[in-house]
């Protein structure tokens, strides 16, 4: 993806790639024409100096369109600045007449070395333009005059320095008004990508969001599949555990069997463990700590679904039950219970 400064760097070599085109042209088109003259009239010692001003304004372009995409923007600018501020000075030595048509010109260097965004070549060559273009105001030797060789051609020459600077004029406006457009549109662009992309990160974050109270929905379900906890009597819970039995599911029943024990008020909690494929000592502490929180509620707990085998692991490994009551089944814990709910209320 292009970075802002990207753009704008790459529209600044492209404006400068067509000024040094156009001047190039132009240059081409005034070495062509002086030639045709040098070559009709045989004055080679008059015209080669029209010549090589020509030849240094477009040396410069030359080299600028050359060195463009090989080094940095402020130096490809520097030998087209050069060119054009040489040729100015050297055009308005040879021909000082021309003096109001060439110093414009100056104004293109100044131009160009500010689209490099170099300081110190900025202001050198705003030195240099300022001295030169006042030095050429004011204190052109009008003995100069004299040496103008050109004769009538010289009308065309004026012309097409005249077109050219109209022409760089126009496409630097031009340029950088479309270049200030462009900036506007890719901003539109990256703030247009920039809402989008918040669009679909909220999506996203929903969609997560929404995913995560599902799994939570999911889990709870798990979890009371786990540890089910059923009122089986008046005041009487049964919680039938099934499976291995960790301190997770352990944590899991004794929060809902308190949480159930305090909103049903029920005096009785039957824990069968019918399903509990081994019991051992970690599983037996398990128990016995829900056993004793849910007494510290007020409430009885009775364990059924002992088998043979557990007793048995129980018995030699020392355990002991004394915080609930063990009977063989739940049928006969809810028995028991009823007859005791019986007696608590004779009493």
């Amino acid at each position: 993806m292009t970075t802002g400064l990207e753009f704008v760097t790459n529209a600044r070599r492209q404006l400068i790639r067509l000024i040094a085109i156009t001047l190039a042209v132009s240059g081409c088109s005034s070495f062509l024409l002086v030639a045709i003259l040098m070559l009709i009239t045989q004055n080679v010692a008059g015209f080669a100096p029209y010549l090589g001003i020509i030849a240094l304004g477009l040396g410069g372009s030359l080299t600028t369109l050359v060195l463009l995409n090989r080094v940095v923007l402020w130096k490809a600018v520097i030998p087209l600045a050069v060119g054009i501020d040489g040729a100015v000075i050297a055009s308005v030595f040879l021909l000082p007449e021309q003096t109001l048509v060439a110093l414009p010109f100056l104004l293109v260097p100044l131009v160009l070395i500010c689209l490099g965004r170099h300081r110190p070549s900025t202001l050198t060559i705003v030195g240099l333009s300022i001295v030169a273009g006042a030095f050429l105001a004011g204190f052109v030797p009008r003995s100069q005059v004299d040496r103008v060789v050109i004769g009538d051609a010289l009308p065309f020459i004026s012309g097409i320095g005249i077109v050219t600077l109209l022409v760089v004029i126009w496409l630097l406006s031009d340029r950088l008004l479309a270049i200030s457009d462009q900036a506007v549109a890719l901003a539109d662009n990256r703030a247009a990508e920039a809402e989008a992309a918040r669009r679909q990160a909220e999506e996203a974050q929903r969609t997560i969001e929404q995913q995560y109270a599902e799994q939570k929905q999911l889990l709870d379900l798990v979890s009371v599949l786990e540890t089910p906890v059923i009122k089986i009597g008046d005041g009487v819970l049964l919680a039938p555990v099934v499976g291995r039995l960790d301190s997770r599911r352990a944590e899991q029943l004794t929060q809902r069997l308190l949480h159930a024990v305090h909103e049903q008020r029920a005096n009785t909690v039957i824990i069968d463990i019918a399903g509990v494929p081994m019991v051992d000592t970690v599983v037996a502490q398990l128990l016995i700590r829900t056993a004793q929180s849910i007494r510290l509620l007020g409430s009885r707990v009775t364990l059924t679904g002992i088998t043979a085998e557990t007793a048995m692991t129980l018995s030699q490994l020392g355990v002991s039950l004394n915080e609930m009551q063990t009977v063989r089944d739940p049928q006969e814990a809810l028995q028991m219970a009823a007859a005791h709910s019986e007696h608590m209320q004779r009493r």
